[in-house]
C-alpha cells in the first residue's frame, strides 16, 4: 500500500528536528521537563534558575528568535526590510538603528515599547516605530529609557520566525578581538570614523550598543552575521579566538553569514582585471568570490552554516516595486545602454544633474536610485529592454539579489531545524543559569537548601540531555559543522539529510518522493542502517567520529520505529 501522496511520515516526535508532529511529543515532553524544574528551583529558594527555566520552556512553544547582527552602518534594517518584502524598519543615509526592535507575526500592527528599569510596557501607535527606533536629537534622552521596541506585523515570515534587528557591534573587545572583527568586517578600521560619527548623532557609546546587540545575540536562537567587505590580512588565529569567544551564537547550527550590499561592487572599477563590462557584470559574482574567501577560512567554516552574498536594497525594492516607477524605469530603457551606465556611476550627479540625454527628470531619477540603488536601475533597464513587464522585473531582481535564496535557505535550514535549535538554546540557557547560581557565595539566602536545589535541577537537566536524542542530535551538527569527524562529504551530506536539512519527514530524512511505498522505506532503512552500522564497528576511527556515526545510526532506528508505527495502523487491527 503507497501512503497518500502528502502524507511526510513527519518524523520530527522522533528527531526533536521540528515543530509539526502529529501529537507534540518531543515539544511538550521537553517544555514540561523544564516546567517541572522550574516550579523546583522556585519552590527550593533559586528564583533566579526557575524564571530562567520558566523563560526557556515557554520559548520552546514560540517561533524561533532569529537576530540580524553586525557592525553599526551594514545594512542591517535594510535586510530586515528585504526579508519581510515591505519597508518596516527606517533606512537612508540619516537614519541608524538605536535600539534592539523585535517584530513577531500578529493580525494586525501593534508596537510595545519596554523601558528599562521598572517602568511597565506600553503600547503605542504603530506609526511611532521609526521615531523610536531611529536617532532624532530632540529625543535623546526618551531613546535612551528604552530597552527594547517590540513589534507585531501581519507578515507572512513572522509566523515562522521572531526577527530581531540590532543596533550593531562595535570595537569594544581587546585589541586582539578588534582585529578579529576588522578580518570578518564587523569592524573595519577605515570603518572607525564613519561608526564614531554616527554614535556621536545618537548619542551613544560603542559599549553600550555592543552590550545591546551582544544581548540579543545571546538570547536569539539564530543569528545572520553581516559583513560589508573582503579578507584583510588579520592571522586567523585572531578570528579563532573571536569566534571562540561568541561560540555560543556563532556555530554552523545556528549561524548564517551574509555579504551585504553586493550592489556597491558594481559598476566594475575599471582597472579591474580583464577590464569587466559594466553592461555584463553582476556584482553578485564579485560577492561570490569574496565568500569563496570566507569559506576557504577554517574557523569561519566552523562558525557559519554558509556565506551568502546579498544585494539587499535591490531585494526591497524588487518588491515594493511602483507602477509609477516602473514607468520611469521603461523611459530610462529608452536612453543608450552605455550612456546610462555612463551617467550611474556617479549616484550623486545622476540624482540632480538635469542632463538632456537621459529622458527622466533628476527628482524621478532619484527615487529610483532611493529604491533600487545604481545597479538595480542598470539591471531593471537591462530586462525592461528584453521585453520584461512589472511583474517580470520584480520577480527577476528579486532572485538577482540573493534575498529569494536568502529567505528560502533560512526557512529550509532554520525552519526544518526550528525544534531542535530552540531546544539548544532551552538547555544553553537553562545550563548557564545553573552555573551562575552554582557560583554565588554562600550566605543565609544561599546556603545548603538552595545549592541541594540547583544541583538537583542540574542532575535532572543532565538526565534528560542523555535520555532525550534532541541533544545527542545538537551535539552531532556541531561537530559536523566544525569538522570534527572523519566522514566522506558522501557521509556529511546523509548526516544533514537524515537529521532534517531538507525537511522534517521520513521520506524527506531517507530522499524518497513523499509517496513512496513502505517497502521503499524499509529498504532504505536497512541499507542506512547497515552501513553505519560499519562505521560504529570500525576500529581505526577516533571516538568522537564513533559516536558520531552511533548517533546517526540511532537517527535512522528512530525512523524505522516510526515507520513500523504507521505500517502497524495502516494494516493491523487496533482493537
Amino acid at each position: 500500500m503507497t501512503p497518500a501522496p502528502g502524507w511526510g511520515w513527519d518524523m520530527s516526535v522522533h528527531s526533536g528536528s521540528g515543530e509539526r508532529a502529529p501529537s507534540g511529543e518531543r515539544r511538550t515532553g521537553a517544555r514540561e521537563t523544564l516546567s517541572t524544574l522550574a516550579r523546583t528551583a522556585t519552590a527550593g529558594g533559586a528564583e533566579e534558575l526557575g524564571g530562567t527555566l520558566d523563560t526557556a520552556a515557554r520559548r520552546l512553544a514560540e517561533p524561533m528568535r532569529l537576530a540580524v547582527a553586525g557592525q553599526l552602518k551594514r545594512g542591517k534594517s535594510t535586510l530586515v526590510n528585504a526579508l519581510l518584502g515591505e519597508e518596516v524598519v527606517a533606512v537612508g543615509q540619516l537614519e541608524t538603528t538605536f535600539n534592539v526592535t523585535e517584530f513577531h507575526h500578529a493580525a494586525r500592527r501593534r508596537l510595545t515599547v519596554h523601558y528599562k528599569g521598572d517602568r511597565p510596557p506600553r503600547e503605542v501607535s504603530p506609526e511611532e516605530l521609526a521615531r523610536l527606533s531611529v536617532r532624532d536629537a530632540d529625543s535623546l534622552d526618551t531613546l535612551r529609557g528604552i530597552r527594547k521596541l517590540e513589534a507585531g506585523w501581519p507578515n507572512e515570515l513572522l509566523k515562522a520566525f521572531h526577527l530581531v534587528d540590532t543596533p550593531g557591534l562595535a570595537s569594544v573587545h581587546r585589541t586582539d578581538a578588534a582585529n578579529a572583527a576588522a578580518f570578518l568586517g564587523i569592524q573595519d578600521p577605515a570603518a572607525q570614523a564613519e561608526s564614531q560619527q554616527v554614535l556621536d548623532a545618537i548619542g551613544r557609546d560603542a559599549q553600550e550598543v555592543h552590550d545591546d546587540s551582544v544581548a540579543e545575540l545571546d538570547r536569539a536562537d539564530a543569528v545572520l552575521f553581516l559583513f560589508t567587505r573582503a579578507l584583510g590580512r588579520a592571522d586567523i588565529q585572531v578570528v579563532e579566538e573571536f569566534v571562540g569567544a561568541h561560540q555560543s551564537a556563532v556555530n554552523g547550527l545556528r549561524a548564517f553569514g551574509v555579504l551585504t550590499r553586493c550592489d556597491q561592487f558594481w559598476p566594475p572599477s575599471e582597472d579591474l582585471p580583464g577590464h569587466p563590462d559594466p553592461l555584463e557584470y553582476d556584482p553578485l559574482d564579485a560577492g561570490r568570490e569574496i565568500v569563496a574567501g570566507y569559506l576557504g577560512r577554517p574557523a569561519l567554516r566552523a562558525a557559519f552554516h554558509t556565506v551568502l552574498p546579498v544585494a539587499g536594497l535591490t531585494g526591497l525594492g524588487a518588491q515594493t516595486l511602483t507602477d509609477d516607477e516602473y514607468v520611469s524605469l521603461v523611459k530610462l530603457a529608452d536612453t543608450d545602454a552605455q550612456t546610462l551606465v555612463n551617467r550611474l556611476r556617479s549616484e550623486r550627479r545622476f540624482a540632480r544633474q538635469p542632463y538632456e540625454d537621459l529622458p527622466v527628470p533628476p527628482e524621478e531619477r532619484a527615487r529610483l536610485l532611493h529604491r533600487l540603488g545604481a545597479w538595480g536601475v542598470h539591471r531593471a533597464c537591462v530586462l525592461i529592454r528584453g521585453g520584461a513587464d512589472v511583474a517580470d522585473v520584480r520577480e527577476i531582481l528579486l532572485a538577482d539579489s540573493g534575498v529569494a535564496a536568502l529567505r528560502d535557505l533560512i526557512v529550509e535550514h532554520f525552519g526544518n531545524r526550528s525544534g531542535l535549535i530552540k531546544l539548544d538554546s532551552a538547555l544553553r540557557q537553562a545550563t548557564a543559569s545553573v552555573h551562575r547560581s552554582r557560583a554565588l557565595p554562600r550566605d543565609r539566602a544561599h546556603g545548603f537548601a538552595f545549592a541541594e536545589t540547583v544541583n538537583t535541577v542540574g542532575a535532572a537537566l543532565e538526565r534528560f540531555r542523555l535520555s532525550d536524542p534532541g541533544p545527542a542530535e545538537i551535539a552531532l551538527l556541531t561537530g559536523l559543522y566544525r569538522g570534527d569527524f572523519d566522514f566522506t562529504d558522501a557521509e556529511r551530506d546523509e548526516v544533514l539529510l537524515v537529521t532534517g536539512e531538507r525537511g522534517r519527514s521520513a521520506a524527506d530524512r531517507l530522499g524518497l518522493p513523499p509517496d513512496a511505498p513502505l517497502p521503499a522505506f524499509r529498504t532504505a532503512i536497512a541499507d542506512r542502517r547497515a552501513a553505519w552500522r560499519v562505521r560504529v564497528d570500525d576500529p581505526f576511527h577516533a571516538p568522537p567520529t564513533v559516536l558520531a556515526a552511533r548517533t546517526v545510526l540511532r537517527t535512522y532506528d528512530r525512523i524505522a520505529d516510526r515507520v513500523a508505527s504507521a505500517e502497524r495502523l495502516l494494516f493491523h487491527d487496533t482493537d
